[in-house]
């Protein structure tokens, strides 16, 4: 038996024509096999919506072959049966659990539809005095996360804004919860609401302890997103407060809890280091190592390597920022740095493109003759980029950065490499022209500048910061 098929192997199916026990079978395509019937095809079709189903092939007509919708199917066709009073909440948390068997087998048209005709539901009963107001939120939630993951975030802040007018009288952590949701959308439309929304979440909250909470770290997301709101409108002190809030809020969640995820010691160290960049940049440096060796120091604490990974590169940023020579270790730092991080499920973008500058670290502490050392380097670290580009999603100037410094090696023994690299380059939106025209690059850790001569014409620079945003279909 296949691994797929010990996947469904407990199921029993409905045959499509006489309506017996029958069994999947995957040999020669998905086949509903009948003792009486026989093997009845089953094949893909699409819905009007898009989505992706499956249909008999002896009368075309919907078939669900995936375990989890079916058991969540035969849950809602249950509910019919049972008393009222109880069969509607029953059949909503069915509904729910339908929606995400739908999401988590492709069907995500059929699921938001399904989730939006349940919010409706919730929201009737919530009108009519029920006490349902647990799941409404939860259902809030569900339902403006499927419109924001279609990048539809008008219709998301109006599911949000529509939950909180009625719920304006309660004051609770659900409520709380959907106010910091809410905020978060502000970079989508008007920063204003999403402030007061932040602040008053953070009013309800107050200084409550938040280990029972459904994200503990509420106060730090909405410190987090005020920070961030601050900055934007140049208010520096405003900002700074929502900074050390964030870290402090940070700090105590970690010592008080012993079973903390590393990913959130992971974000400490950022925030951190994010700080000690700022205080540097403002010529407060003996501040900024406190802040940097704490990190490594809370790291190596809780026992996360990954996270001590990250404040060991933020570490280094800093004193490359300050011109500072590179430690005499650099290859074995960044050798452990590296495996570290490369054993880490890389599910975030961040991991990746953290993982690619460290390859470009470890490049500069070869020496530039160290050609193949170099290209394997500087390879890597272009490769990982060039993967996220291909998913829509990578910081444009650093991948111009790394594009060029691998360019430069290529094209001194690899020209055909190179060839294909200008090319991958232009695929995703990236001119030559824009490559071209780069002047310098660095190249080891010799000091010396690889020169590019080619015209006087002024670079064509990326925006800093700037993300590509690109769904851009990988080539074989």
């Amino acid at each position: 038996m296949s691994e797929t098929e010990q996947d469904y192997a407990g199921t029993i199916y409905a045959c499509p024509v006489c309506g017996g026990d029958a069994r999947i079978s995957f040999e020669n395509g998905t086949n509903i096999v009948c003792p009486k019937c026989g093997a009845t095809r089953i094949i893909l079709s699409f819905s009007p919506n898009g989505d992706m189903i499956t249909v008999s092939e002896n009368n075309n007509e919907y078939y669900e072959v995936e375990p989890d919708v079916r058991k969540a199917l035969s849950k809602l066709k249950a509910t019919e049966s049972l008393p009222e009073g109880v069969r509607e909440l029953a059949a909503i948390d069915a509904c729910v659990d339908l929606a995400n068997a739908y999401n988590a087998t492709g069907r995500e048209g059929k699921a938001e539809d399904l989730a939006n005709q349940t919010l409706s539901e919730l929201a009737e009963m919530v009108d009519k005095g029920m006490d349902v107001g647990d799941r409404y939120c939860d259902q809030v939630s569900m339902c403006a996360a499927f419109a924001s993951a279609r990048s539809d975030y008008d219709k998301a802040q109006k599911i949000y804004d529509g939950a909180l007018e009625r719920l304006k009288d309660i004051r609770n952590i659900d409520v709380a919860t959907l106010k910091v949701k809410r905020g978060l959308l502000w970079t989508k439309r008007d920063s204003e609401g999403a402030e007061k929304h932040l602040r008053d979440a953070l009013d309800i909250v107050g200084d409550s302890d938040t280990s029972s909470y459904p994200d503990p770290y509420i106060r730090v997301i909405a410190y987090d997103a005020l920070r961030a709101i601050c900055a934007k409108r140049m208010d520096k002190d405003e900002a700074e407060k929502f900074l050390m809030k964030s870290i402090d809020e940070r700090k105590a969640l970690l010592k008080s809890n012993p079973d903390t995820p590393s990913y959130r010691t992971t974000e400490l160290v950022d925030v951190l280091g994010y700080y000690a960049e700022t205080l540097s940049k403002y010529g407060d440096d003996n501040l900024a190592e406190q802040y940097l060796d704490e990190a490594i120091a809370l790291s190596k604490e809780a026992g996360h390597e990954d996270a001590l990974a990250y404040a060991n590169m933020n570490r280094l940023k800093y004193e490359q920022n300050r011109k500072l020579p590179l430690p005499e270790d650099i290859m074995e730092r960044m050798d452990r740095i590296i495996g570290t991080l490369d054993a880490v499920p890389a599910k975030d973008k961040r991991l990746k493109e953290t993982l690619a500058q460290a390859y470009m670290f470890k490049s500069m502490g070869r020496k530039p003759e160290d050609y193949e050392g170099l290209t394997e380097d500087i390879g890597n670290a272009y490769n990982i980029l060039l993967d996220l580009a291909y998913q829509g999603d990578v910081n444009e100037m650093y991948l111009m950065s790394v594009a060029r410094s691998y360019l430069i090696l290529l094209n001194m023994k690899h020209p055909d490499k190179a060839k294909q690299v200008r090319k991958e380059m232009q695929e995703i939106g990236i001119s030559q022209k824009a490559l071209d025209e780069s002047s310098r690059s660095s190249i080891g850790n010799s000091g010396k500048k690889t020169r590019v001569d080619l015209d006087k014409k002024q670079p064509e620079k990326p925006l800093p910061g700037r993300r590509l945003k690109r769904q851009v279909k990988k080539k074989d």
